[in-house]
């Protein structure tokens, strides 16, 4: 008896700690999908004026509105799609770097232009002392950090800029493909009106239920395997109430009531099941580091008490038939 509850609890915590790897690749996956947009968020939006104006203008607008309190602006030449000019306020998202250190609002009121540069830009530099340059259309910019991980990514080509306040002034937003990042959710009507803007819409379509068709097409392999997570859940419920079928004819020779085997055949059931998955889940947990464990704990969470719900509603319905 003790051998099979063991059994159980090792199946168990395999289901979970596969699980949890399944979740890891999710989040792995959709960090490089944000890396390649940009390092943007699914609440980005691409934005056109009403009129042209200078950068500077616009930089401007967003620095005095109250309402827009943690928004990066990124303007994407159009003839050079791997170079950004940066602008942020407050609080926002940055990438991350292997080296240096992002903008800080000083450097996008400054007379001398910064750049932040994509790993693959690392070999590249010109370092004459203790400071890095990148050549850029027979300019040489500082630069301050170097962006990339342990990933590959459309970032890793990209060269951020803040560019210096004479080149603000004389860029005009018609030039440049402009997209705003907030990390405080916004509306679209809320942000026409705060900046005058033509229209505004999302660079991710988002839906009911997920954000975009593509999130399907980009973790089918993670979808199929919690998929087959669920179904070994079920598959070792199956396996439990097969089993019990002996033992309730050893409790009906013994006399005992149903109600109470069913109970009892379901305790056990979610005490051991609930025990390979705490086992599971931790180890995973453990060795997995991931930014946010609130979908895996509500997925695993409802797996586990969607299946103790199952084997009780299986049990009772089987006993029914058997009196």
């Amino acid at each position: 008896m003790l051998k099979r509850k063991i059994s159980v609890v090792l199946y168990i915590a395999l289901i979970s700690f596969f699980c949890v790897y399944l979740f890891f690749k999710i989040q792995e996956r959709d960090l490089i999908i944000q890396l390649n947009n940009n390092n943007l968020s699914l609440d980005a939006y691409k934005i056109t004026l009403k009129q042209d104006i200078s950068l500077a203008e616009l930089d401007q607008k967003v620095k005095d509105n109250d309402k827009l309190t943690d928004v990066q602006l990124h303007y994407q030449a159009k003839d050079q799609r791997n170079v950004t000019y940066f602008y942020g306020k407050g609080n926002y998202t940055q990438p991350p770097l292997l080296s240096g250190h992002f903008f800080s609002s000083a450097d996008f009121e400054s007379d001398v232009p910064l750049a932040v540069v994509g790993k693959n830009y690392e070999k590249k530099l010109y370092e004459p002392k203790d400071q890095a340059y990148l050549k850029l259309d027979g300019n040489y910019l500082p630069v301050i950090g170097v962006m990339g991980d342990n990933y590959h990514s459309d970032l890793d080509d990209q060269i951020f800029i803040a560019a210096s306040t004479q080149k603000l002034a004389t860029a005009h937003t018609n030039d440049y493909r402009i997209i705003l990042d907030s990390l405080t959710p916004i509306d679209a009507k809320t942000l026409k009106k705060e900046l005058g803007l033509l229209s505004a819409t999302r660079l991710v379509k988002k839906n009911f239920i997920i954000s975009d068709e593509s999130w399907l097409a980009s973790h089918w392999a993670q979808v199929l395997g919690l998929f087959a997570a669920a179904v070994g859940f079920l598959a070792q419920m199956a396996v439990w109430l097969i089993s019990s079928r002996r033992r309730y004819n050893e409790a009906v020779f013994l006399q005992a009531n149903p109600a109470k085997f069913a109970f009892e055949e379901w305790r056990t059931y979610s005490i051991w099941v609930g025990l390979g998955t705490i086992i599971g889940g931790m180890a995973g947990m453990f060795i997995f580091q991931m930014t946010t464990y609130t979908y895996l704990l509500l997925t695993m969470g409802s797996i586990y008490l969607g299946s103790s719900l199952l084997f009780y509603l299986l049990i009772n319905s089987r006993l029914k038939k058997s009196e």
